[in-house]
């Protein structure tokens, strides 16, 4: 392997033999393949950050190896460019076959250049993610930067060319076929990366490994080992979130002790991979044994992936929960998730294995004996789904596999007969005191809580309209009570309602959740026949908290949970959407009334419109609770568009240093003091990233004007008529085609009150934009996606304050602290913020 670190006297002979050669013009390659492993001189090969380059064979095909270092830069290769450059006037960009063939996922970028003050970025440039065992094209397209347009590259000029990785955490191994130009004449729109048709790197030899890249297990039906613990393979484990990891040998064979020591969000291991990529199409499934060898319950999780896009969870998974002491078989079957249909995971193609655990408190551990393929032939189907019947009827016996109804009555619990046979805990431990249950949660914990027993195959209530309990407050402060009712489903999707009550001191309350709704407001659309947990929760109690629990039923008929401010539901993500005319020339077409436009900005030119706009919030931040700090230089304004960028850099809220420090950067807008409108119609065009840990909002807060005589902080409160407005709030993580809609008013305090719903669902668009509105009439709010209403509020407690529009990419708090940074930057881009005004109120 040849390793190329001396640049300069290359550069001084390429610079010699460029001054015999006219300024002007490039070279045109004899063919499309400007890179050729067959004909190649490696030493031509300038290396960058530590890569190193050499040749292989995979096939019977010269391929070049790359072997990237683990790193914060960008390691990878200048392609050889003859001195004066490529003439590649021909083609519409360059391309790449690369292979991944390491055991970490790689971002991989290809960067075209033309010579240039490199302050001006005279590049284009694309990229691309390789899971283990991926096969994919990287393209150029010349005139655009990941797929959008970009520098206005002269292809007769291409003086330099790059492939690089961006900030590999784990280093890898790349293969590289050819580099040729594709495409005619103009640049043409380049395709989607994509596996290709014909794999050019089919029977890789060598792997890493000396393994064939796709490697099944050694043995078939009863399933060989995939992996064993060693005392020489635990460095091979990938760890997230910190686990400690040993060989424990106590119970006489050897085990994986993962230990917790800082609790943590899902910390767990990637399984090492054989090959990084195996075939199990032999099998139904995975499975692990694990012991809890710590003092706490643990929710133990198995996931099998396949390459894939992240967004599309292209894995599989399950989970048990694991008292202390206790030992269980945690399985996955391939094509269901939680013992539900899942993503159709293709079982030849098992490119990473997790084993996480759920929130464990600090000091947790297990034990992990052999992974192990489980099952044979094809796998096994998906459950089908509980029966669905509208009546009531008679309990089925237990044992059998069927929807449970309860009787007329609705009681759901048997007390006195069960005891507290069945229940789960979660931070909480309970008694049953004179019939009624009396439960206590823990201190300090975030999500305590005491789960009901439920038959096999769930409760059908279909009957009902509700559940409800009884709950009596014994301690001496206010407690704020939670109950939560779920169907089956991906937790990704929410499959549940919740609803809250306060409970005073002394007091006895009856918390009542109406399926379909939440605090009144339209939420997950429950399906009442199909109840498959039931529990009731606080959140993080400062001191240990008890409650009295009774009388837990089904109430109500199916009319009350008939959820009519609900507009949307989940099945509309797979319709595309259908844009009326209307659009962004007018209110929507069923609004009566002469209409007056009132904001048109459609981001022209390349700066932001300060007459309208300020980059900061009215106050001093950074945000409480969030991740983020905000920087006037993250909003820029070009071709029509207002682009906010949010990415990995550490720095003083608005750059000034007496202000606090965070992490992330991320930028605002706001039209604060410059300007307002009550009541009308208000509509924004916009496209939103999909990265994990961002929160994109369009929204409205209160602002009477200076000529109130009001000092700021009463102008923005949200009492004495004024609320909170949320017209678009989305947590990238959901994926496209779902937002939520809210209101606040009454403080942020003890008597806070809310409505809003995130379960607003829609379809795709060609571009990925959306356009999001809202209709806000005295007493009455109602929003609309692409222009089709989805969600009503009718309360005479809409406000009647003027407000003022704010655009923002937020980070953590509801959007979790787990964010991708291995995706970002990423970019909100909104084309225009418009609002209209009837006649008569102007």
């Amino acid at each position: 392997m040849l390793k190329l670190t001396s640049t300069l006297n290359r550069r001084l002979l390429s610079l010699l033999a460029t001054l015999t050669l006219p300024v002007f013009a490039g070279t045109p390659p004899a063919t499309p393949v400007v890179m050729n492993p067959e004909t190649a001189d490696l030493a031509a090969f300038e290396t960058e950050k530590d890569a190193a380059v050499s040749f292989t064979t995979a096939g019977t095909s010269k391929v070049l190896r790359v072997d990237v270092p683990a790193s914060n830069g960008y390691p990878g290769f200048n392609i050889p460019v003859p001195p004066g450059g490529w003439d590649l006037s021909a083609y519409a960009g360059l391309e790449v076959e690369v292979a991944n063939i390491g055991s970490t996922k790689i971002n991989l970028g290809l960067r075209v250049d033309n010579s240039g003050d490199w302050r001006k970025s005279p590049w284009n440039t694309n990229n691309v993610w390789l899971a283990p065992g991926d096969v994919k094209l990287l393209k150029v397209t010349f005139g655009q930067s990941f797929g959008r347009s970009g520098y206005a590259l002269n292809p007769a000029d291409v003086t330099a060319a790059k492939i690089f990785a961006d900030k590999p955490s784990g280093g890898g191994v790349l293969l590289i076929k050819t580099i040729r130009g594709f495409g005619t004449g103009a640049p043409v729109a380049a395709a989607p990366s994509a596996p290709l048709a014909v794999d050019p790197f089919a029977a890789l030899a060598p792997s890493p490994t000396g393994a064939p890249a796709n490697v099944a297990p050694a043995t078939s039906g009863g399933g060989g080992p995939i992996f064993v613990p060693t005392a020489g393979n635990l460095g091979s484990i990938k760890t997230e979130k910190d686990p400690v990891l040993s060989l424990d040998t106590s119970t006489g064979s050897p085990a994986l002790k993962i230990a917790f020591p800082n609790g943590g969000d899902y910390p767990g291991i990637d399984i090492p991979l054989a090959g990084g990529q195996l075939n199990l199409s032999g099998y139904t499934g995975i499975q692990a044994e694990v012991t809890n060898v710590g003092a706490s319950r643990l929710n133990v999780n198995l996931r099998a992936d396949n390459p894939g896009d992240w967004r599309k969870s292209p894995w599989n998974t399950s989970n048990s929960w694991i008292s202390p002491g206790e030992t269980k078989t945690v399985k996955v079957v391939f094509g269901q998730s939680y013992g539900n249909p899942g993503y159709a995971l293709d079982a030849s193609r098992i490119n990473n294995i997790k084993l996480f655990v759920a929130n464990p408190k600090a000091d947790a551990a297990i034990l992990v004996r052999e992974l192990v393929p489980s099952g044979n032939g094809t796998a096994a189907a998906p459950p089908s789904p509980a029966p669905v019947t509208t009546t009531a009827a008679a309990t089925t016996p237990a044992g059998n596999d069927a929807t449970f109804s309860p009787a007329i009555s609705g009681e759901l619990l048997d007390l006195p007969k069960n005891g507290l046979a069945g229940f789960n805990y979660a931070d909480s431990s309970a008694v049953i005191e004179g019939g009624k249950i009396k439960v206590t949660f823990q201190a300090g914990a975030n999500y305590p809580n005491i789960q009901f027993p439920m038959p096999s195959g769930g409760w059908n209530l279909s009957a009902f309209g509700a559940t409800e309990i009884s709950v009596t407050n014994p301690n001496a402060h206010k407690v704020t009570v939670f109950m939560r009712v779920d169907n089956p489903g991906h937790w990704k999707t929410e499959p549940w309602n919740t609803e809250n009550i306060q409970v005073g001191p002394g007091e006895t309350k009856t918390l009542r959740l109406t399926f379909g709704q939440q605090n009144g407001a339209p939420a997950f659309p429950l399906n009442p026949a199909q109840i498959k947990a039931i529990q009731v929760f606080i959140v993080r109690p400062k001191t240990p908290t008890t409650l009295i629990l009774s009388d837990l039923k089904a109430s109500g008929s199916p009319a009350d949970a008939a959820n009519k401010l609900s507009l949307t539901k989940p099945e509309d993500r797979n319709t595309p959407a259908v844009l009326p005319d209307w659009l962004g020339q007018r209110p929507p077409a069923d609004i009566a009334g002469e209409w007056v436009q009132t904001l048109n900005e459609n981001f022209d030119g390349d700066q932001l419109n300060d007459q309208l706009w300020t980059p900061r919030f009215p106050w001093d931040g950074p945000q409480p609770g969030q991740l983020q700090r905000y920087a006037p230089e993250n909003v820029t304004v070009g071709n029509g568009v207002a682009s906010f960028k949010v990415e990995k850099r550490a720095g003083h809220e608005n750059n000034n240093p007496s202000l606090g420090s965070r992490n992330y950067t991320s930028g605002l807008i706001q039209s604060y003091d410059k300007w307002t409108q009550l009541y009308g119609y208000f509509e924004a065009r916009i496209k939103v990233p999909y990265v994990r840990g961002l929160w994109p909002a369009f929204w409205m807060m209160p602002d009477r004007g200076r000529a109130s005589g009001l000092e700021m902080w009463t102008r923005r409160d949200t009492g004495n008529g004024a609320m909170e407005i949320d017209i678009m709030e989305i947590l990238s993580e959901w994926g496209p085609g779902r937002n939520s809609v809210a209101t606040h008013w009454d403080g942020y305090g003890g008597n806070h009150k809310q409505w809003g719903t995130s379960q607003i669902y829609y379809g795709s668009t060609p571009d990925d934009y959306h356009v999001f509105g809202l209709l806000w009439e005295p007493g009455k709010l109602t929003w609309y996606v692409d222009g089709k209403k989805t969600a009503e509020l009718a309360n005479d407690r809409v406000s009647n304050v003027p407000t003022y529009l704010k655009f923002n990419v937020q980070m953590g708090g509801w959007a979790t602290k787990n964010v991708d940074d291995a995706n970002l930057p990423a970019t909100m881009q909104v084309d225009y913020a418009r609002a209209w005004q009837l006649k008569a109120r102007l």
